[in-house]
Parts: C-alpha cells; structure tokens; sequence
C-alpha cells in the first residue's frame, strides 16, 4: 500500500478539523498537565497537584475550547484558502518527499505544543471556579512547562514522520 496524496481540491470536511483538533488537543493536554506538575515542582513555585476527578472535570471545559478553536480555524482558513488548494499542493509535496521527511511541520509542532500549554493553564486556572480544586500559576511555570512541552511537540512531529515514512515503504 503506498501513501497517496489528494489529487482533487477540496476544502477539509468539519469532520476532519474536529477530529485532528480533538487528537491533537488531547495528547498536548496530557503533555502539557505533566509538564505543568513537573515545572511546578521544579521550580517550587505555585500549586499544581490536580487529582485525576479533577483532571477529567477541566478536560469537560477544555472539549469546549477544541470545539471553538477547530471551528475558529476552519472558518479562517476556509476563508483564506477556500478551495482547500494549499492544503492539497501541501500534502503532495510531503508525500511525493518534496518537503519534511522526518520532522512532519516542525515549526507547527513547536507552536502548537508551546501555545496549548498555555491554553491548559488558563483552563485549569479559569476552572477552579466550576471545580473545586486550587491552582496557582507563576508565569515562570507556565513558560518552562511550554518550553519542556515542546519536546512533546517534537516527539509527535517525529512519531507523524516515521508512519509516513513507513507508509511510503509499504
């Protein structure tokens, strides 16, 4: 089986902006509560110590904040590229080995990790007042569990480039 980009343009179904948004916010709020937990301690500075009940109360709040940014992303880009013919020229060239081969989006991956560490603070500090829980955030905490979350980032970007090396082998 060998991996085949689109050949037609089309613009990416809700569907898929859902549910890449859905996986990819999932795996950097994993990543990001543990490199808030182990940024904390470090640091020794704030409180960041959720339970699991609590970890899965915030996780409710922070589903509604992937539906918003999937859709807020899908507009802006239906908007700038609505044919979907960037995305299409985009995804050919990464499977034709005209682009990253290893490191799939790397500047993506940084930014993304970075910037959903962030947005998991500001979940976790927003929910304390539906979830009886206390959190405390230094910017200091925040901003080293970002960077240490990049790694994540990294490790995905590298796991995404290997199945796609794989799968042009096969």
């Amino acid at each position: 089986m060998v991996l085949e980009a689109k050949k037609t343009v089309s613009a990416p179904a809700v569907w898929t902006w859902l549910s890449i948004t859905f996986l990819w916010g999932t795996v950097f709020f994993a990543s990001s509560v543990f490199m808030l937990k182990i940024s904390s301690s470090w640091l020794e500075q704030g409180f960041f110590n959720p339970a699991w009940p609590e970890i899965y109360s915030v996780y409710a709040v922070y589903f509604f904040v992937l539906f918003f940014f999937a859709v807020s992303a899908m507009l802006v880009k239906n908007r700038q590229d609505p044919r979907g013919e960037k995305q299409t020229k985009r995804q050919q060239e990464v499977v034709a080995g005209k682009r990253e081969t290893v490191f799939v989006s790397l500047a993506g991956s940084i930014a993304t990790s970075f910037f959903f560490t962030i947005i998991t603070a500001l979940v976790f500090s927003v929910s304390t007042a539906l979830v009886d829980m206390t959190v405390d955030f230094t910017v200091p905490v925040i901003l080293v569990a970002a960077g240490l979350n990049i790694f994540a980032g990294l490790a995905a970007s590298i796991l995404v480039g290997l199945v796609l090396f794989v799968l042009k082998k096969i």
